[in-house]
């Protein structure tokens, strides 16, 4: 046995005992690679060992597996509620609201845990036990539950309440501030992410005080500041000499407090202190005179803006208040400023109204004194108005309501063929020297309507009618440059002329001949303010007929426009007019109420 022993202890022949390990090793080296080389393969499309995901251990498990396991066992621990204690409130949030859990991507990120470089994969498949990888889950923040949360948040936590400030008569308010609380969001949702993945069923939130904007001590430095401004008068001076004081209870009422950068300031009301001023200051002051049109012949001229003088209101409102911000001697020194007319010289040169370029008269005809009285009314009215270059003149806009309060009398109106009464009548005199202006100056009407029959003071097919809230006339200006509308009138005529910068513009117009004549019929019609079952007749007129205006306007010898004017006039008929209760033998119609 012992020379047994003895041979086998013996180096093999040729080979040192050094030799003999280093082919042992070598012998082992390839075993084991063999075998991470087969571990390597069986496991090529699964989770390598060793790695979990949120605590659920996926190691070892094919893809699919991995994916199933963390969907099913994740997704139930974020669907169980979490209770988050606020204070001496709580509430509960199921962590699956906040975050949506992405297990397909969960899936990706395990599957390469371990496998970013050759020698952690191979550490993962070579070692006896599993190194170990945890991984996160992908988990998808939804903004719309986040809103949810800092809402309830909002409703369980407090808002500070900064301190305020106010004036009562002389006295001076401090309403006192509060602290809020308030709880981070982002520190919860971390907190609230991990108990819902280890399963935890309560968190705790920190709350955190809230300080208010500003505190009460620093509204009682700023109220004191108020006090001293209403402690005594302040006497206004100007070059030097006083021409006045406001008093203690008048600085109370100019007392503000604004909120500037997260503070109170005191102010002073700059538009009631203005006011307050201006009597002091009124002999100083001086209106400022806006530029006028002046109509010499064809010709206009403008006539020259005057600037005014008024109260420098910042100036005034900062010496005011430094004044009386001082505990001596409180005296505020004040000064004018230049007040610019509304209207410039410069602005009125620029509209370039310098000439005649159109104007029309018409013919009162027969008419009362109340008529002649609202004709002329309208014209001053009228009178002065601008239409801008581009701008579109509505004359019912541009005339207002036809009301007695505005100064209007009663005179006729035309309905269903009658002349009844009517408050403005005259209104389609001025309407049609207007409508006549507009079209003598090439410019495109837009809107017009005519009478219902022939008036034969007014130029055929060229009269227009106008009724507030019913037709109107309506053209635009499509000069380079403004208009200025002049008029002018006498107890038997009416023109309206317009006035701007001539641009070569040649009007034509032809009137075709009447045609599709109608005679008067009798008509009837109903007076619910006659006498009862009286009859009266009112006297007929003309026939009706068809007529067309035709106009080309003319620019530089090219033709701008054409366009054609139709009118269709009705008859003039006699009208027999019923009082209540007797009935026409005929179609009638009813006439406005007088009363």
């Amino acid at each position: 046995m012992t020379e047994m022993a003895a041979r086998l202890t013996r180096p093999i022949r040729g080979l040192s005992r050094a030799g003999t390990i280093a082919a042992v090793l070598g012998l082992l080296v390839l075993v084991a690679g063999a075998l991470v080389f087969a571990r390597a393969y069986t496991l090529r499309d699964s989770v390598l060992p060793g790695v979990t995901v949120g605590g659920v251990d996926v190691g070892g498990l094919s893809r699919a597996d991995a994916q199933a396991a963390v969907q099913s066992r994740l997704a139930a621990r974020l669907a169980e509620p979490v209770r988050i204690q606020v204070g001496e409130q709580s509430f509960s949030v199921r962590p699956d609201r906040i975050w949506a859990l992405d297990a397909r991507a969960t899936e990706e990120r395990a599957f390469n845990a371990g496998r970013d470089s050759t020698l952690s994969r191979l550490g993962a498949l070579a070692a006896p036990f599993a190194v170990e990888h945890q991984v996160e889950p992908v988990l998808e923040l939804r903004p719309a539950e986040i809103a949810r949360l800092e809402k309830t948040l909002r409703q369980i936590t407090s808002r500070p309440v900064g301190a305020e400030l106010s004036m009562k008569g002389r006295e001076v308010l401090v309403r006192p501030s509060t602290p809020g609380t308030t709880v981070q969001v982002e520190p919860l949702l971390e907190a609230l992410r991990t108990a819902g993945l280890t399963g935890t069923g309560q968190i705790v939130a920190r709350v955190e005080p809230v300080q208010p904007m500003i505190t009460t001590q620093e509204a009682e430095a700023v109220a004191q500041q108020a006090r001293t401004v209403i402690a005594a008068p302040v006497a206004i001076r100007f070059k030097g000499r006083e021409v006045g004081a406001l008093g203690p209870h008048k600085l109370a009422r100019l007392v503000r407090f604004e909120r500037t950068a997260g503070a109170y300031e005191v102010m002073l009301d700059r538009e009631g202190l203005q006011q307050a001023l201006m009597p002091m200051m009124k002999a100083k002051l001086r209106d400022p005179v806006d530029a006028t049109f002046k109509v010499v012949g064809d010709r206009v001229r403008v006539v020259r803006s005057r600037p005014g003088t008024t109260l420098a209101p910042v100036k005034a409102q900062e010496a005011v208040l430094a004044a009386a911000l001082q505990p001596g001697v409180r005296t505020a020194g004040v000064t004018l400023t230049v007040l610019p007319a509304t209207f410039t010289t410069k602005a009125a040169k620029a509209m370039g109204i310098r000439e005649k370029i159109s104007t029309f008269t018409t013919d009162m005809g027969e008419s009362s004194a109340n008529r002649i009285w609202n004709v002329h009314l309208l014209g001053d009215y009228l009178n002065g108005t601008i239409i801008k270059s581009g701008q579109t003149f509505s004359y019912n806009k541009e005339v207002g309501p036809r009301t007695v309060e505005r100064g209007f009398r009663e005179g006729q109106m035309i309905f269903g063929g009658v002349l009844i009464p009517s408050i403005g009548g005259g209104v389609c005199q001025t309407a049609t020297t207007v409508f006549n202006a507009a079209f003598e100056a090439g410019l495109p009407i837009k809107t017009r309507y005519n009478h219902s029959f022939y008036i034969s003071h007014y130029p055929v097919g060229r009269d227009a009618t106008v009724s507030w809230g019913g037709p109107d006339l309506v053209f635009r200006n499509d000069l380079k440059n403004a208009i200025l509308v002049k008029v002018s009138y006498t107890n038997t005529t009416f023109t309206v002329s317009f006035y701007g910068t001539k641009q070569r513009r040649r009007v034509e117009a032809t009137t075709s001949t009447p045609t599709n004549y109608t005679q008067p019929q009798l008509q009837y019609a109903v007076d619910p303010s006659a006498p009862p079952n009286s009859v009266r007749t009112a006297a007929g007129g003309g026939p009706g007929f068809d007529v067309n205006v035709h106009r080309k306007v003319f620019q530089d010898g090219k033709l701008l426009r054409e366009d054609n004017f139709f009118t269709r006039y009705v008859p003039q008929n006699p009208t027999a007019i019923y009082g209540p209760g007797k009935t026409p033998p005929g179609p009638y119609f009813y006439l406005p109420s007088s009363g």
